[in-house]
């Protein structure tokens, strides 16, 4: 067996489409075998449509394809009884967990003090909720195995502020502490943690009509319309990554090419954080 991460055992959280399905994808193609979690429904206070059933079972059948086994879960991250078994699941069908990628995510906006307290209490609970939660259900694991590699998706906005966003920007710079902290705890078991920050990805989660009207002030804005606005939030010439931009940054991070990084918060960000 070839591969960066060649006989591993990963777990991806929002694994049914966009970054956790590339993330997915780019470790079963490098040789681990692949646990996934995903609600697979609408989320309520999200403007835009969630994942389905099928797009879960299709990541799983894509894993398959490459030659590696793959356990699907549906689980919602708000909810820690769900997480851990479905953590509980995979490892009792795939044996251990060596890799988590906490990949699972939401995006919803308006100004500060606009948002309803649905609104702010459903995006902590997801996109910082939710990574302790697969963090907290995957970290015994690990430590009774002496290793293991966790990588949290972060964002830009875990560094810096942006307009009608405030409540994904508190999630994300607490993404931000709970890598460092997570980082800090397990290192004595040798179990690394560590983030990756992008900019803007062409995903569901922005590439969505609602949020394309958000963004250009007017129905009917296009993805045309957007890569002005995103060439001038980023430094390099380039509107958006694509998902594989980020999961190429994952699999380093959970690879043994990083066996000595923890801690560490990786920008993927087009240059972003320069402006």
């Amino acid at each position: 067996m070839s591969g960066r991460v060649a006989g591993k055992v990963a777990l991806v959280t929002g694994a049914a489409r966009g970054i956790g399905r590339a993330c997915a994808l780019r470790l079963a193609e490098e040789g681990a075998d692949v646990g996934l979690i995903d609600i697979a429904r609408d989320v309520e206070t999200v403007p835009y449509a969630g994942a389905r059933p099928d797009e879960l079972r299709a990541t799983a059948n894509d894993v398959a394809a490459l030659g590696r086994r793959s356990v699907a879960e549906t689980a919602d991250v708000t909810d820690g009884t769900a997480v851990a078994a479905a953590v509980a699941a995979i490892r009792a069908k795939l044996g251990r967990v060596d890799i988590l990628v906490a990949a699972a995510g939401i995006d919803s906006w308006g100004d500060a003090w606009t948002l309803t307290e649905a609104q702010w209490q459903r995006m902590l609970d997801v996109n910082l909720g939710g990574v302790w939660r697969a963090a907290k259900a995957v970290a015994p694991a690990m430590i009774e195995q002496g290793a293991g590699a966790m990588v949290f998706i972060g964002s830009v906005l875990s560094h810096r502020a942006n307009r009608q966003f405030a409540h994904y920007t508190a999630a994300k710079h607490g993404v931000l502490g709970l890598t460092r902290s997570f980082a800090l705890e397990l290192a004595p078991h040798m179990v690394r943690v560590n983030s990756v920050d992008p900019t803007v990805v062409n995903t569901d989660m922005v590439m969505n009509q609602a949020y394309l009207d958000r963004l250009g002030g007017k129905p009917g804005t296009t993805m045309e319309d957007a890569k002005a606005y995103y060439r001038q939030w980023n430094t390099l010439p380039v509107p958006w990554l694509e998902p594989v931009d980020v999961a190429n940054a994952v699999l380093f991070l959970a690879s043994d090419e990083a066996r000595y990084i923890t801690g560490v918060a990786l920008p993927v960000d087009l240059g972003a954080l320069l402006k």
